[in-house]
């Protein structure tokens, strides 16, 4: 269960960072509020399921191809829906910052996610 909240945080965080970068877009200025909050939520969701990923299977290369794999299928979902003003898909924009964040997602769970990262010391 570790794995899974791990990665459900860090999608969630990531996915803060993964929206950020929609201001360097300036089409997409106006709407950066709900790009973001709708980036770390599809984050969120990916991180749930690299998450249930990672608790059955403990090579650090399967959960984060499996990361980028949902990263990209999740931004690909993203992406398809056009802009309602211009009528334009912006696939690179989308999709390179998700699937860079689900490959993240993938490596940090299947790394950190079974360890006890505060108060490891054992008690004696």
């Amino acid at each position: 269960m570790k794995k899974i909240g791990v990665a459900v945080v860090l999608g969630a965080l990531l996915g803060l960072v993964d929206g950020s970068t929609a201001w360097f877009s300036p089409d997409a200025r106006p709407m950066l509020g709900s790009i973001i909050m709708w980036s770390a939520a599809k984050d969120v969701i990916a991180g749930f399921l690299i998450g249930v990923f990672a608790v059955m299977v403990d090579k650090k290369w399967a959960v984060a191809i499996f990361g980028l794999l949902v990263g990209l299928g999740l931004a690909l979902w993203v992406a398809s829906v056009p802009d309602p003003e211009t009528g334009k898909h912006y696939y690179l924009a989308i999709m390179l910052p998700g699937g860079l964040v689900g490959v993240l997602v993938g490596y940090l769970t299947a790394k950190y996610g079974g360890k006890k990262l505060i108060g490891t010391a054992e008690a004696g």
